[in-house]
């Protein structure tokens, strides 16, 4: 006896097995609308002079929300401790448009921000965060399985651990490690903070697009 479902079509008997040829056609066509979902969302992507022009906006919005954390001081945080602010440009560029473009802006944007506000010892240790930071969350992205705040999280503590082996490499000192776990806490609690405010931005501009 078979049953209706709630469109009124006729459900499948107990024991009954799709014939072989028609389990292909479903498939084939998931396949197509999934590649072009892909294909849709590459072309959306900003290529040649659009995307330098897309590249330079992100990058001086970072280097913006850069400058602006520095006059935000938290008490109880470690020295160099922040919150992440232009994280937020560099997950929404890395989730909107790929590996490639997030490094590029990190890298303008730290060594701009250092060249004016900071120093080339300071820029070493936020290009070895943020180089390792950019490669875990690139690769947690391809991976599907985790949500941006998710990748935003394990970024946000591959920095910290990035920066803590600069530090052991430039003062020689093992026991800088020590600092660590004290950066995992703070790395989880920016990382779940540029996760969510990121995911809230890139939400808004997808539905716009």
């Amino acid at each position: 006896m078979t049953a209706l479902h709630n469109d009124g079509q006729k459900a499948a008997p107990a024991g009954y097995r799709e014939p072989e040829g028609d389990k292909r056609t479903k498939d084939d066509k998931r396949t197509k609308d999934d590649k072009g979902n892909t294909e849709s969302a590459q072309k959306n992507r900003p290529h040649g002079a659009r995307g330098i022009a897309f590249c330079g906006m992100f990058t001086a919005v970072a280097i913006v929300m850069g400058y602006i954390e520095s006059f935000i001081v938290i008490p109880g945080l470690l020295p160099g401790m922040k919150l992440g602010l232009a994280n937020c440009v560099i997950l929404f560029v890395l989730m909107g448009y790929g590996f490639g473009s997030a490094a590029f802006v990190s890298l303008v944007r730290i060594i701009a921000v250092n060249s004016l506000f900071g120093n080339m010892t300071a820029a070493v240790f936020s290009l070895v965060g943020a180089a390792l930071s950019i490669l875990v969350m690139s690769m947690l992205k391809k991976s599907g399985r985790f949500s941006m705040v998710g990748i935003s999280l394990a970024g946000g503590v591959a920095h910290n651990l990035g920066q803590v082996l600069v530090a052991m490499i430039i003062f020689e000192n093992v026991g800088m490690f020590c600092y660590f776990p004290a950066l995992i806490v703070t790395g989880i609690a920016a990382g779940v903070f540029v996760g969510i405010l990121s995911g809230l931005v890139y939400a808004k501009v997808q539905r716009r697009l």
